[in-house]
């Protein structure tokens, strides 16, 4: 009888010590959990200050949010944004190849180190990230990396090739896709066809895309090369109204001047 109270005893102290074990893992993973919710926390008040246009108080949370969780993808591409705000190249594109390392298949992350790449002139470092990024078919953003590798065709001076992938931008999304109708006009325009360049530099300056302000800059030009001096005027016009004290409202006021 007492070896078969015993028994019992031990089967309930080994399941006793089973519910412990169990609640000390919850509880451990609800720590990790909770160490990744406060990081992202901070992610976000890192991007809302780079959203002011404040790096350095980006950084700073950001730093914070590595103290606590130095594992998450979107943490490094965050660094990565934040450093290239404050001009530092070489520090936004170790973050950014950090934040593919951690996750190959995070577009967002694959699109801002192509185009950081790009901004360094490794054109051919660019162009592995950006096809990642572009050709995954999960992503409503993969127009711009569409574009980027438009852009690095356009600078490498094969502008067929670059106009097709702008097509291909344009195709993704054609009411976002600003940057590649700009690119695509300028194409347009190296080819001298000014009416199909004028309308792509119409679009890229409509809705979503009325803040860009190098579009309303080559429409005028595209006028005034047409000779349409009224509409290459009021284009002109429409730089210096909408980007005051900038150096394309500065440009555009330049090319007034001269006009008939």
């Amino acid at each position: 009888m007492g070896d078969r109270l015993g028994g019992i005893y031990l089967a309930c102290l080994i399941f006793g010590l089973g519910l412990i074990s169990g609640c000390a893992s919850e509880k451990r993973k609800a720590n990790e959990l909770s160490r990744a919710d406060r990081a992202r926390m901070l992610i976000e008040v890192g991007n809302g200050a780079l959203l002011e246009g404040d790096p350095t108080g980006a950084l700073q949370a950001l730093t914070e949010a590595e103290s606590v969780e130095p594992a998450l993808p979107e943490l490094h591409h965050s660094f990565a944004l934040a450093y290239f705000r404050k001009h530092d190249l070489k520090r936004a594109i170790v973050s950014a190849k950090k934040a593919v390392e951690i996750k190959p298949d995070y577009s967002e992350a694959n699109n801002t180190l192509g185009k950081l790449l790009i901004e360094a002139g490794k054109y051919s470092e660019a162009i592995p990230p950006l096809e990642r990024a572009a050709q995954n078919s999960l992503s409503r953003e993969s127009y711009k990396a569409w574009t980027n590798l438009g852009i690095v065709q356009y600078r490498l001076g094969d502008l067929k090739q670059a106009e097709k992938m702008m097509d291909r931008a344009v195709e993704e999304s054609a009411s976002s896709a600003c940057v590649a109708y700009y690119y695509r006009g300028q194409i347009k325009s190296r080819n001298h066809d000014l009416t199909s360049a004028i309308s792509d530099y119409e679009r890229a300056t409509q809705k979503v895309c009325a803040s860009y302000g190098d579009a309303y800059l080559a429409l005028g030009v595209a006028y005034e090369q047409k000779k349409q001096y009224n509409l290459a005027r009021k284009s002109f016009l429409e730089v210096e109204k909408r980007f005051p004290n900038t150096k394309i409202a500065e440009q555009a006021m330049d090319r007034i001047r001269f006009l008939p």
